[in-house]
């Protein structure tokens, strides 16, 4: 069954590909040409190399754009998908006449964190620094072929050489290890043309599907969820070859895309098969005012899913919304069982779980250089939970007793259970972007607030980037937590719990969060 359905979802995809090759793409959007962003920040780094990732820029709001996660470089730190995604370093686009093809770049990112939490005595609050090193290799031999390859290092000298995450890094817990240094591969991947009417993308790379801004519920090619506060979208790349056909005269894109790897993300189900590959499709239609966007996707051991969005534009408001449509999720649910801290049983959802977002952005020009931009937006997730007592046992990884060399642990039964921004039921956000204000053309400015309205816990940041030797940028943020204890943004673990970590001398802090600052320094390469 789920084979035909596979077959089925291609099958569209391909007939409307084949419909929409009728009139001939511009190659200088698609192949080297600079397309300039809509409103680009003048004092913004240029353009970041995961906006090679060749996606033909489509309207605003479309669903489409730039770069590889769908950022335009119109919001803070260039990305209105992600409100506070910092760019990353400069030099994806060459111009045609530059001699040397090939373009070697990066960023680092050196940062340092505090959280203040209840209950602790400030030598008690955790630290940490989590640095970064982005190193790129962009090859284009010509305007029609291109290759790229993104690297990435991570390193905190706060953790072990090899350990676990915080959240995890109690005795008791099997968690698995990271290494510290570590390495990831984000992007591997050839772009090129047929008959410069079709372009095919192969490789690790990234494609973001849905127009919402804190929540995306449709970026099906990305198992891991976007966190919606972080300053850098940490998240690697998806294998997949994608062929993208556009409409040129329509102002339409028709997107095919065969997912190589498993959408889940874990790593225990392995594509080594025929049968565990996926596949899917993407259309983005410009219908007078609005811009419609369709999606599918299919793989065996996933539920099919589906995907809707809709932008348009009214007065001077931006409005969108985004459903995303699939049976289950993409992990177990828990209920309740018993008393006990560890008494949640497994319940797999076989019916429709709908996710709806719906927002809108205003922006107020307050002089002929300067605009204020004000968003909000709500989220209705049904895979979410109304009882918060749930989450210290999803944040252990959902844990249940077992016996390692005669000793009782506790083993981990899903160690993605807790997704942060996607556990409550009904989320809500607002933000306020000011970018450049009057003489302050190196400076942007973000303020932020997001709830969990289903336990009624908030989070409000302020984020500061200014950018103080052409390639060195300083960044800060200061975040406050708001709300009763026990909830998402005012997490506190029960006492069972709390036991087992202070047993093992851990310096994950068991009080409910107060404050959270942050500094960064963010050098081009």
């Amino acid at each position: 069954m789920r084979t035909s359905k596979l077959i089925a979802t291609l099958a569209i995809a391909c007939f409307a590909l084949a419909a929409a090759a009728q009139d001939r793409p511009s190659e200088d959007e698609l192949f080297g040409g600079p397309a300039a962003p809509a409103q680009p920040p003048p004092a913004q780094p240029a353009p970041p190399p995961k906006g090679a990732d060749g996606k033909q820029p489509a309207p605003p709001n479309a669903g489409g754009a730039a770069g590889p996660h769908g950022e335009t470089e119109a919001e803070l730190f260039g990305s209105e998908s992600a409100p506070q995604a910092t760019p990353p370093p400069r030099g994806t686009l060459i111009p045609r006449e530059r001699e040397d093809w090939l373009d070697v770049g990066g960023q680092l990112q050196l940062r340092a964190q505090l959280a203040a939490v209840e209950d602790a005595p400030p030598a008690d609050w955790p630290f940490s620094s989590p640095n970064l090193l982005d190193v790129y290799l962009d090859a284009r031999p010509n305007d029609r072929v291109r290759g790229f390859v993104l690297g990435r290092m991570s390193y905190d000298p706060t953790l072990a050489a090899e350990g676990t995450t915080p959240a995890t890094s109690f005795v008791g817990i099997e968690a698995p290890t990271r290494d510290n240094p570590g390495v990831v591969l984000d992007q591997l991947w050839v772009k090129f043309d047929v008959a410069q009417r079709a372009f095919v993308t192969a490789g690790r790379q990234h494609v973001k599907w849905g127009v919402g801004r804190f929540w995306n519920p449709t970026d099906y090619l990305h198992p891991v969820k976007r966190d919606p506060l972080a300053t850098f979208d940490v998240r690697t790349g998806t294998t997949l070859v994608r062929l993208h056909v556009p409409w040129e005269r329509r102002g339409w894109n028709f997107y095919a895309v065969g997912v190589l790897e498993d959408l889940s993300g874990d790593g225990a189900n392995p594509t080594n098969r025929l049968g565990r590959l996926g596949g899917g499709g993407r259309a983005e239609l410009v219908l007078g005012p609005a811009e419609l966007g369709l999606a599918a996707v299919a793989q065996d051991g996933h539920h099919p899913r589906y995907g809707v969005d809709l932008s348009t534009g009214l007065g001077d408001f931006d409005l969108y919304v985004e459903a995303a449509l699939r049976s289950g999720g993409d992990g177990p649910r828990w209920r309740r069982s018993g008393p006990g801290p560890l008494d949640w049983r497994r319940e797999d959802l076989r019916r429709l779980t709908p996710q709806v977002v719906a927002g809108g952005t205003w922006a107020w020009k307050y002089s002929d250089q300067d605009a204020l931009t004000v968003g909000a937006e709500y989220f209705y997730n049904d895979l979410g939970y109304d009882d918060p007592e749930v989450y210290p046992f999803l944040l252990f990884g959902a844990p249940r007793l077992g016996v390692s060399g005669g000793q009782p642990v506790l083993v981990q039964q899903d160690p993605g259970a807790f997704r942060a921004f996607y556990l409550g039921k009904h989320y809500a956000a607002v933000n306020l972007l000011l970018p450049q204000p009057g003489g302050w053309n190196d400076t942007t400015l973000m303020l932020s607030a997001l709830g969990n309205l289903s336990d009624r816990t908030w989070v409000a940041r302020f984020d500061a980037s200014v950018r103080v030797l052409t390639y060195l940028s300083v960044e800060t943020f200061v975040a406050g937590h708001f709300g009763p204890k026990g909830g998402e943004f005012r997490l506190t673990l029960p006492e069972d719990l709390a036991a087992v970590a202070e047993a093992g001398g851990s310096a994950f802090a068991t009080g409910a969060p107060l404050v959270d600052v942050g500094v960064s320094l963010r050098v081009s390469l």
